[in-house]
């Protein structure tokens, strides 16, 4: 019968890991309550938006290179105010609840065409007896 060195077992024991919280798996909270990719995405979606209107304000004013230089402010700023009002949908509410309200909304009014289950009802197990 082979002996078990338990040392051995032990260390092998302190290894493993039984319990991770979800908050480590969780993508972490970077600036005014958005996470990277959330800064990411609203960064690309204010600089497609800003870039264009604010090249057309520079085109009627003549100052091409101010207009363009007040864009990345424009960008900032906006992502400010979208940073402070996530902050207060997403407090006390479960993580990423602000993306499925935004996908019922898109898709209540046909812009995109998921699936989501937004019916609340009661399920009940009847026993029916055979005689």
């Amino acid at each position: 019968m082979p002996v078990i060195d338990s040392t051995a077992m032990n260390q092998d024991e302190k290894r493993t890991v039984d319990f991770i919280p979800d908050r480590l798996n969780e993508e972490p909270v970077v600036f005014m309550a958005m996470t990277n990719s959330e800064i990411k995405f609203s960064a690309l979606v204010f600089f497609a938006v800003w870039t264009p209107v604010s090249l057309i304000i520079g085109l009627l004013v003549g100052k091409i290179m101010i207009a363009l230089a007040l864009s990345p402010a424009l960008v900032f700023a906006c992502m400010w105010l979208t940073g402070k009002r996530l902050r207060v949908i997403k407090r006390g509410k479960p993580k990423q609840h602000h993306v499925l309200a935004l996908r019922a909304w898109l898709q209540d009014h046909g812009f995109i065409q998921e699936v989501l289950i937004r019916q609340s009802r009661v399920w009940d197990i009847h026993r029916w007896r055979s005689r």
